[in-house]
């Protein structure tokens, strides 16, 4: 594990800790991803989204680790795990990376939070769980605020304008830290950023220039348009616990997709958060981690 001592031998806090906390695995490719391991229970895997990094579950994991294993991982070219530039980033390779994370970790069964992203590359992975090619077990599957219904979808034109082959990487190359914030608080609720909480999160998006890559890594939604398909279906052949947790706020995949996904899944349990936005770990984190919990428990009774 990392030394969790600065250099200065001051303890570092916020994400300077978190990242210090971090352990490493190399891909088959070569490439060093960082995942955060704490607490004894239930192993809960937590799939961070775009352009944020895991440390956006902190006050959720710091909630769920008093009795459960809380594991995070930052996707290739995400927060504290390389950032290859050239690089054709794919939602195949990153639940690639979540597999090999549970090989290297030694489990046999996990409990996926996703959002985001990290929503879709759970969907990759039901997909496989539903085609008999996923190496584990799933116990449960909570969902956070995700395009899961492709119909209902709405990018920003920031997102529009960054998957654009020409216009991306010079728009890539003009972010800064005041356009994060205010993307960020563009699609969250009641509850905007404070100055501590953006700097937490800069740090983890600005290591090794990730900022500079966000026309790579949006490629996902060329990928959604193409395989939405196949993912939805996977969500709904899906039969074990099932929870939304949803921002009603988020302008992006908010109550539009969660009214749509009610319909077509039934059988899951729906925490609607009338405050929340898109980010409903960072927003409403005790409301995430109750609900996390819950489904966590039910998937236990079903195993």
């Amino acid at each position: 594990m990392a030394d969790t001592q600065a250099t200065d031998g001051h303890t570092p806090s916020g994400a300077a800790h978190w990242i210090a906390e971090n352990e490493t695995f190399v891909t088959p490719h070569g490439h060093e991803i960082a995942y955060r391991q704490r607490g004894q229970g239930p192993a809960v895997l937590m799939l961070q989204g775009f352009p944020t990094w895991s440390y956006d579950y902190v006050a959720v994991a710091a909630a769920l680790a008093a009795d459960h294993t809380v594991i995070t991982l930052d996707f290739l070219g995400y927060g504290a795990s390389d950032k290859p530039n050239p690089y054709e980033y794919s939602v195949a390779e990153s639940a690639d990376i979540v597999e090999q994370l549970v090989s290297h970790l030694g489990l046999d069964q996990i409990n996926l939070v996703v959002h985001d992203y990290g929503g879709i590359v759970g969907q990759e992975l039901l997909d496989r769980r539903r085609h008999a090619a996923l190496p584990f077990d799933l116990g449960s599957v909570t969902i956070l605020n995700c395009g899961i219904v492709y119909s209902e979808y709405r990018p920003t034109e920031v997102q529009k304008q960054l998957i654009d082959p020409e216009l991306g990487p010079v728009l890539a190359g003009l972010v800064t830290g005041a356009h994060v914030r205010s993307l960020i608080d563009g699609v969250r609720g009641e509850s905007k950023l404070t100055d501590d909480e953006f700097d937490n999160l800069w740090q983890g998006i600005s290591r090794n220039d990730g900022h500079k890559i966000f026309h790579l890594l949006i490629r996902y939604n060329a990928e959604r348009e193409l395989h939405h398909g196949r993912w939805e279906a996977a969500l709904q052949a899906w039969d074990r616990p099932l929870s939304l947790v949803w921002g009603l706020q988020d302008p992006v995949s908010g109550r539009r997709v969660l009214e749509r996904a009610r319909e077509l899944l039934p059988n899951a349990d729906v925490t609607a958060l009338e405050n929340a936005g898109h980010f409903p770990q960072a927003e409403a984190p005790i409301a995430v981690a109750a609900a996390i919990r819950n489904t966590v428990v039910r998937g236990r009774s079903v195993s």
